[in-house]
């Protein structure tokens, strides 16, 4: 599905799915300030968990999923239009900070990349597994995207873009404190461009400042990998 036309509307199945993860979703929010806005407790994480378990039990493929998730796709798409906002807010500072910004996105999309495709290499995995893995540092809708035109798994890079983002926004207070990176700035970064859009959502959570940082970085990220890959693929 392009992300610039209406995917079709789903069947019920597929309607079932998609309002399913809508409440599941709302519900895990509000569970997450019920606990204090714990990191353990990322509703995208259990969402995800509990919806494939759902789909193993009921033996539900993911492409049958799919038909209602488009819309989710859509709707994320669009709804990440939305983080423009503090960005331009905060466009003196950034500007302020454009060459080391610059250099650690160059940096960081190349290394992302490079160590997915090397990794995927060393454990000799096939040709798909690979194109997937290479977008896993980009937010879900692109991720999507660019597996699809180097010939990965769109679904599956949908799958490892929210996991990876979780787990970044897991492991991220113990690596920033382990390395002593206290600028949110520079936080804002390594969470835009490693957690994608989960990452971004947590440092808006954390500052207006980190949010904007992660926002543009998510962005940049995004269409740097995409230069990246066809080098690769």
């Amino acid at each position: 599905m392009s992300i610039l036309s209406l995917p079709p509307i789903p069947d019920d199945v597929g309607l079932f799915w998609l309002l399913t993860t809508c409440l599941l979703y709302a519900l895990a929010v509000q569970i997450r300030a019920k606990l204090g806005g714990s990191l353990y407790a990322q509703p995208l994480l259990w969402v995800a968990a509990l919806l494939l378990g759902g789909l193993y039990w009921a033996d539900i493929a993911l492409s049958d999923y799919q038909k209602g998730g488009d819309w989710l796709l859509l709707a994320l798409a669009l709804s990440t239009t939305a983080i423009a906002a503090p960005i331009y807010s905060n466009r003196h500072i950034i500007r302020a900070a454009a060459k080391p910004f610059l250099a650690s996105l160059l940096v960081g999309s190349s290394a992302a990349v490079i160590l997915a495709v090397a990794s995927a290499y060393i454990l000799g995995l096939d040709d798909m597994i690979t194109a997937t893995l290479a977008t896993r540092t980009t937010t879900t809708p692109i991720a999507m995207g660019l597996a699809d035109e180097i010939g990965g798994l769109p679904v599956l890079a949908m799958l490892i873009a929210i996991f990876a983002g979780n787990i970044t926004v897991l492991m991220a207070p113990f690596l920033f404190r382990l390395v002593g990176v206290v600028d949110v700035r520079a936080q804002g970064v390594a969470l835009g461009v490693i957690g994608s859009g989960i990452g971004t959502a947590e440092a808006v959570r954390q500052s207006h400042l980190a949010g904007s940082f992660a926002g543009l970085a998510m962005g940049v990220n995004g269409v740097l990998t995409g230069a990246l890959l066809p080098l690769f693929f």
